[in-house]
């Protein structure tokens, strides 16, 4: 008898529980994120076992200050950092326009916005270089390397 009453006020117990949880919060409801630590992360996307993405950037309290691009390949063997020709020039450059974008913003802020690289990058975005795959590689990078810790200070 005892076991069914405290079954049954279960779910109050829980809603209280989260109320008295939202009540100790000093901004009811908001999440502050921790900001990472100052210094040089480096980070990576890979894909089929190869390095496709490799970046650095450089944060100082949560703000971008340098970001760059270590290694840089595609399905494509032709495309890399330093290629001049087209298709593969236009694409290069997006990941540049999309990389770039965040220096000397909050990382945790705009990070997001990459999602949406039409937006973003100055190159036009068009079915061949599916610019948002490309900015979604960018992400990852970015979130390996928070995920590493501080590479060098």
């Amino acid at each position: 008898m005892i076991m069914m009453k405290l079954f049954k006020s279960l779910p109050f117990l829980f809603a209280a529980s989260i109320i008295l949880f939202l009540a100790s919060c000093a901004d009811y409801g908001s999440v502050s994120q921790v900001l990472p630590e100052n210094g040089t992360y480096r980070g990576g996307f890979m894909d089929e076992g190869s390095i496709q993405v490799n970046l650095e950037f450089t944060l100082e309290n949560g703000i971008v200050t340098e970001a760059s691009f270590r290694h840089l390949v595609g399905a494509d063997p032709a495309y890399y950092l330093g290629v001049e020709d087209e298709p593969q020039k236009s694409v290069v450059q997006q990941y540049h326009d999309a990389l770039q974008y965040l220096v000397g913003k909050p990382l945790l802020e705009y990070l997001g916005e990459l999602h949406h690289p039409e937006n973003i990058v100055q190159t036009e975005v068009d079915g061949y270089s599916a610019a948002t795959i490309r900015s979604n590689k960018i992400i990852s990078s970015i979130r390996d390397a928070l995920n590493r810790g501080v590479y060098s200070y």
